[in-house]
Order: structure tokens, then C-alpha cells, then sequence
């Protein structure tokens, strides 16, 4: 019996290969867009915190999750605006609510992404979850370069671009605490 499992790559393969309606372009970039910025916002703030191993009063998954659920959230409720302040008599778009799902599953797969090894690990998990969230961002950045026809190295060289753009951020939103 043949397997009717469709790959992640061939996923991958399908997304970019312009396949797509533009309601389903709109969708997908908009949960992906979520996910990345979510990513970058916990980098921001899980790096901006205190020393979490010396307060015992401090909690590293509740400061992701309701970063994130605040973060989600607000971004709902701006769309959910937006999108009403766009279109004939206030109503929201035919797709907008398919671009709220995913939106919503855009931020919280990154979120579950840092939160799981801070709820195993509680505040040592700090290093972990940045360092996951910074994976994803990368992983992101290595599919779009190899979403094009281009070599392994200058995929690779886009990631440390990317990687480059990301430090630049987390550098800026340092500044606020000195």
C-alpha cells in the first residue's frame, strides 16, 4: 500500500512554487509572518531579563507565555481593526478570518518552542529557548534563501545576514536597560 504522506520538503516545494490562490498566499505568509515575529519579540524580551537563575520569585515560562499571549493577542485585535477599517461597511475580509487561524498557530508553535524546555526546565532553560527561538529564525531565513535557485553557501551567507539583523535587535533592545 502506498503512503499518502505528503513530506515536509514537498510542503515546502508546494508553498513556494507558486501554486498558490493569492487567499492561500495571504494566509500562509501572514501565519509565517507571526511566527517570525513572535520569535524575534521573545528573543527581545528573553534576553532583556534579569538573571532569572539568582530570583527564585521569577518565572521564565510565565514570562513567555504571557509575553506571547499578550503579544498574539495584540496583534489580533489590530488585524481585527485594520482589516474592518479596510473594507466596505466595516466587514471583515472573506479570508480574514482563515489569516486570524493562522496567525494565532503561527505564534503559538514558536511560543510552545520556548516554552516547553522552560516548563521542563524551568528558569535554566533560559539559553535553551533563546537558543531555540534564534534556531527557528535561522531555519526560516535558510528556507527563504533556498527557496530560490542558489548555492548552499550563499543560503548559508544569507542566514548569517539574518543572523547579523537579528543581533542588531537584540543590541538595540539592550540599550534600554543600560
Amino acid at each position: 500500500m502506498a503512503s499518502d504522506r505528503i513530506t515536509i520538503r514537498q510542503r515546502i516545494d508546494h508553498l513556494i512554487s507558486g501554486r498558490l490562490n493569492p487567499d492561500e498566499v495571504e494566509v500562509w505568509r501572514e501565519g509565517i509572518t507571526m511566527s517570525l515575529y513572535i520569535s524575534l519579540s521573545q528573543l527581545a524580551v528573553i534576553s532583556a531579563l534579569p538573571d532569572a537563575t539568582d530570583n527564585p520569585d521569577f518565572s521564565l515560562p510565565w514570562a513567555i507565555a504571557l509575553t506571547s499571549i499578550g503579544l498574539v493577542l495584540a496583534h489580533q485585535v489590530a488585524f481585527r481593526m485594520s482589516s474592518r477599517l479596510l473594507n466596505a461597511g466595516s466587514e471583515l475580509h472573506k479570508n480574514a478570518r482563515q489569516v486570524l487561524v493562522a496567525q494565532f498557530i503561527g505564534g503559538m508553535t514558536v511560543t510552545l518552542i520556548a516554552l516547553i524546555p522552560a516548563l521542563i526546565l524551568g528558569n535554566s532553560a533560559y539559553f535553551l529557548s533563546l537558543g531555540l527561538l534564534f534556531t527557528y529564525v535561522m531555519t526560516v531565513g535558510y528556507l527563504i534563501a533556498r527557496s530560490r535557485p542558489t548555492s548552499r553557501i550563499r543560503a548559508l551567507g544569507y542566514v548569517v545576514s539574518v543572523a547579523i539583523a537579528v543581533a542588531v535587535v537584540l543590541y538595540v533592545k539592550g540599550l534600554i536597560d543600560h
